[in-house]
């Protein structure tokens, strides 16, 4: 039986009737059996060879799209993995680029805090010189006062010179002389016994004005005024000397002990208050931070200044001075710091200063008590026998 060859690829119907035409046309052959089975020999034939031909060509095809597609999705996976590998490796160099910006900063932010710990704030080197001028002022106003003291104790003492050597009138009319050429008042001028004086210099010798008033003393009229009214207040006249037979009887000898307690008060006396004296007396330059709070406070005399003044002066600067405020709030804490302990150091100045006077508040209340207790220890006079 002739049979026609099957075309590679060739669609079924095509195949079907190529089969139908080939049982119609081929010779029958010779049945066995009775049945013809040429026909379904070469049927089986034709349909095999077209189904092979059809599994071949779709796995051909199939073989194709699989290598395109391998092909083609491993390049594009490999693209990614290569992306994925770059974006690992962008996000690493931008993690150590931001840990250099981090590490820059905080060395720069260090370095700009040890500059601020170790720099030099312009009030400190202010502090330092009001607290060199206060220094300086009280050692000036120790050797003021220490003048004032050895003078006014030879006055005490009734040493040969002074007016008390020579009696007590003398040293009562020294006093009134001195009253009437600078200080006379009104009922004395009107009396005629002088001339009379300005407004300031009338009765100043008795004002305490004259002493306290003042945070530094003008002049040396201003001077001489307080140093009239410490005199005036502790000792107006001292003492007649005990001389001759005044000194050498029973009587005078008996009388010097209590003639020398005498004086040791007045002598602490005046030392007490030439010691508030000297604290207004000029004994110091002012500094500019000093001076410049003088002006703002309506002083007029600003180059030299006394110890009460450049102190005060150094306390309102802080308290009411927009300039040591504007200061402070622009300090960084280092700074702050400095300026609390250089308060604490003013502070410490000052109670040693109180510290002095006390002593001498103590020795003036121990001397007033040893005279409370020697006036009770005293023996009653006996009564007259009738």
């Amino acid at each position: 039986m002739k049979t026609w060859p099957a075309r590679h690829g060739l669609p079924a119907a095509l195949v079907v009737m190529a089969f139908l035409a080939g049982t119609m046309a081929a010779p029958r052959p010779v049945e066995a059996f009775g049945i013809d089975t040429g026909a379904i020999v070469s049927a089986i034939t034709a349909s095999k060879a077209a189904m092979t031909a059809a599994v071949t060509s779709v796995q051909t095809v199939l073989n194709s799209t699989l290598l395109f597609m391998n092909t083609f999705m491993g390049n594009g996976f490999t693209q990614i993995s290569n992306y994925l590998k770059a974006q690992v490796g962008a996000q690493e160099q931008i993690a150590d680029a931001n840990n250099m910006v981090q590490a820059r900063i905080a060395r720069e932010v260090r370095n700009a805090q040890s500059m601020e710990e170790h720099a030099v704030n312009r009030e400190d080197c202010l502090n330092l010189s009001g607290g060199q001028a206060a220094v300086v002022a009280v050692r000036n106003a120790d050797e003021v006062a220490a003048a004032l003291n050895g003078s006014v104790d030879q006055r005490t003492h009734a040493d040969k010179g002074t007016p008390a050597w020579y009696g007590g009138a003398q040293a009562a009319q020294s006093n009134n002389d001195m009253h009437f050429s600078r200080y006379c008042n009104d009922a004395e001028a009107e009396a005629g016994i002088c001339a009379a004086v300005s407004k300031e210099q009338k009765n100043a010798d008795q004002n305490a004005s004259s002493l306290l008033t003042p945070p530094v003393y003008a002049d040396q009229t201003a001077v001489t005024r307080a140093n009239d009214y410490a005199m005036t207040l502790v000792q107006s006249v001292p003492t007649a000397a005990l001389r001759g037979p005044a000194l050498t009887s029973t009587t005078g000898q008996q009388s010097l002990p209590g003639r020398r307690a005498y004086d040791a008060a007045i002598s602490l006396a005046h030392d007490i208050v030439h010691d508030v004296l000297s604290w207004h007396s000029g004994t110091v330059t002012l500094s500019d931070a000093q001076k410049a709070e003088a002006v703002r406070e309506g002083i007029t005399q600003t180059d030299t200044g006394s110890t009460w003044e450049a102190t005060e002066l150094e306390v309102n600067r802080r308290y009411g001075g927009t300039d040591w405020q504007a200061d402070l709030q622009a300090m960084p804490p280092k700074s702050v710091m400095v300026q609390i302990a250089l308060l604490d150091a003013q502070r410490n100045w000052l109670l040693w200063q109180q510290l002095k006077l006390d002593q001498k508040r103590a020795l003036a209340e121990a001397a007033q008590l040893a005279v409370t207790a020697e006036h009770h220890l005293q023996v009653p006079a006996p009564a007259p026998t009738p």
